[in-house]
Parts: C-alpha cells; sequence; structure tokens
C-alpha cells in the first residue's frame, strides 16, 4: 500500500505548480539568455554528490520558495556523458555543456533570483565547475555507505558485465541505455582487473568511494566560496534542520512541518524499502564492502555536517 502510494504521489507531481517550475527549457529560451548580469542579490548554490545522497530532495526543497528555483539532473542525459568525459579525462571540448548550464542558470537568476544547480554527474568536474559557474554556495551531500550501496543496488547498478574493447579504451555496456552506460563508470586503470572480479556490492562500494573521494579531495582545495556538508542521516525528515536551511538562504515562505513533510514524500529515495539490505549480504559482499571502504574513502564516520 505504501509502494502505490508513494507512487500516485510521484505521479501527481508532475502536475503540480513545483514541477511546471522546474520543467526543462527549450534552447530557444535558453538562448536568450546567453549573457546575464548577475548581482549581489542573485546567489548560485552548486551542490555534489555520489548519487543516492538526497540532492533531489535538497532540490525540491529549494524549489518550494517562490525566490529560489532548485534543479537536479535537469539535464539528465548530457550531465551523465559530462561525468564520463571527464572521469575518462578523455580529449572532447566541454565548452557546449558549460554554456547550456550556464543560460540555464542565468534564466533561473533571472526568474526567480536564486538557483540550486544539482547533479550526482558532477563528480569529476568540481573545480572547473566552480570555476565557470562562480557560486556562492558549494553543497556536498553524502549518505552512509551501507545505505548508499543498498540503494544503488536496488536501481539495478552493475547488474550487467562489462568488457573492454582494449586496454587503452573506456569501457561501456551498450546493454543498456546510453545515459546508464556513460553514467556507470568503471575503473579506468590497472584496478579494473581487480574490480571485475567483485561482487555487485563489491563494485558499488567502488563507485561510491571512488565518486566521494574525487569530490572531497577537489572541495577542500576551493577557497573564498561558503562550503556546506550534509548527511543525509543526519538531516532526513528533520524539520529543525529545515529551518535552519531557511534562515541562512532566506526562503520567501517557510513551510509548516505537513508541507516539509509532503515535500519529503516527493523525493526520489522515497521509494519501496531495498530489497537487498547489508542483513542479506553475504559474506564475501560485507568483505569486499569493508575493504574497498578502507583502501579508497575511510573517513566518513569522521566527516560531519556542518549547518
Amino acid at each position: 500500500m505504501n509502494n502505490l502510494i508513494y507512487k500516485i504521489k510521484n505521479k501527481l507531481f508532475r502536475f503540480s505548480k513545483e514541477a511546471l517550475k522546474i520543467k526543462r527549457p527549450s534552447y530557444d529560451e535558453l538562448i536568450k539568455f546567453k549573457s546575464f548580469d548577475r548581482n549581489s542579490n542573485n546567489k548560485i548554490i552548486l551542490s555534489f554528490g555520489a548519487g543516492r545522497c538526497g540532492q533531489n530532495w535538497f532540490a525540491k526543497i529549494f524549489n518550494s520558495h517562490s525566490n529560489w528555483i532548485g534543479t537536479c539532473e535537469r539535464f539528465s542525459e548530457l550531465e551523465a556523458f559530462y561525468r564520463f568525459i571527464t572521469y575518462h579525462n578523455l580529449p572532447i571540448d566541454k565548452e557546449s555543456i558549460f554554456k547550456l548550464i550556464e543560460m540555464a542558470s542565468n534564466r533561473d537568476i533571472a526568474n526567480y533570483q536564486n538557483t540550486f544547480i544539482g547533479s550526482p554527474y558532477f563528480s569529476f568536474g568540481l573545480e572547473e565547475l566552480s570555476k565557470r559557474l562562480n557560486p556562492n554556495y558549494l553543497f556536498f551531500h553524502l549518505r552512509n555507505p551501507v545505505k548508499s550501496v543498498e540503494s544503488f543496488h536496488r536501481k539495478g547498478w552493475y547488474l550487467n558485465s562489462h568488457e573492454f574493447i582494449d586496454n587503452k579504451m573506456p569501457a561501456m555496456d551498450l546493454s543498456i541505455n546510453l545515459k546508464r552506460s556513460f553514467s556507470r563508470i568503471i575503473p579506468n586503470n590497472d584496478y579494473f582487473n581487480e574490480w571485475i572480479k567483485l561482487t555487485t556490492i563489491g563494485k558499488i562500494t567502488w563507485f561510491w568511494a571512488t565518486n566521494n573521494k574525487a569530490i572531497m579531495e577537489n572541495f577542500n582545495k576551493i577557497q573564498n566560496i561558503e562550503k556546506f556538508i550534509f548527511k543525509l542521516e543526519d538531516i532526513d525528515q528533520n524539520y529543525d534542520f529545515y529551518k535552519r536551511l531557511s534562515s541562512k538562504f532566506n526562503f520567501s515562505n517557510i513551510m509548516n512541518k505537513k508541507h516539509f513533510n509532503n515535500v519529503i514524500y516527493k523525493a526520489p529515495n522515497r521509494g519501496p524499502a531495498d530489497k537487498y539490505r547489508y542483513k542479506d549480504w553475504n559474506d564475501l559482499e560485507k568483505k569486499e564492502f569493508q575493504i574497498v571502504i578502507d583502501k579508497i574513502f575511510p573517513n566518513y564516520e569522521k566527516i560531519k555536517t556542518n549547518i
């Protein structure tokens, strides 16, 4: 029954004012904002995360206020391609990608004053995107690694095999759609030979750890931009947190608790419970999970939410 209610609410959301607000604009509309004079009253938030970590939920919170627009994965196919070429350091011109995001940002600021731009596909481009968009704030979203891996597993990540064309070519699984193929990166170094032997849980853990490591390393390098870290388990369903967020970012109207709870149930992570939880993993999967975490991104517990 809960699953049915979730699906109905998400279908109804497509016809809401919030959904219409974030509908992907046409190129003819965007080109009008090729240049735009942003002033000190216009704020840009650039949001980074490995995925399944609350970015969509944040976008919906910001989008629920008249002086903000919140988007996540607005150009998902292009953003997935961006992740692929950035991770593999391919010699492909990114100018058209930057310009599209930039024009969308200009359009949003012109119409709504402030914009929250989130995507799980930005993981390996934090520095160059920050230089190009010049945000006022950087957000780094994280989620408990066990919960993250469970969630990715439920979405079917790395269930299909991958093959190299040759040892120098990035691999793609063309048995699924291109967006998924571009987004589901695999190791581009000698670790691939070890990775390919891992269980699906081990492969997903590598993905989670590799993305978060890249974000954290570049997040720490950025200076002169106000930065915030959010761990989903610290803030999820937390109305007091929402009030702190509202105060910091000057939301035009404060949602009451009932409205806030409705936003929670519109978030994509609010689907049916994971069918394959940590308690169901076998000993090999649990061992691989811990080995990969310890090797790539071991300090999750030391990271603190800072708002």
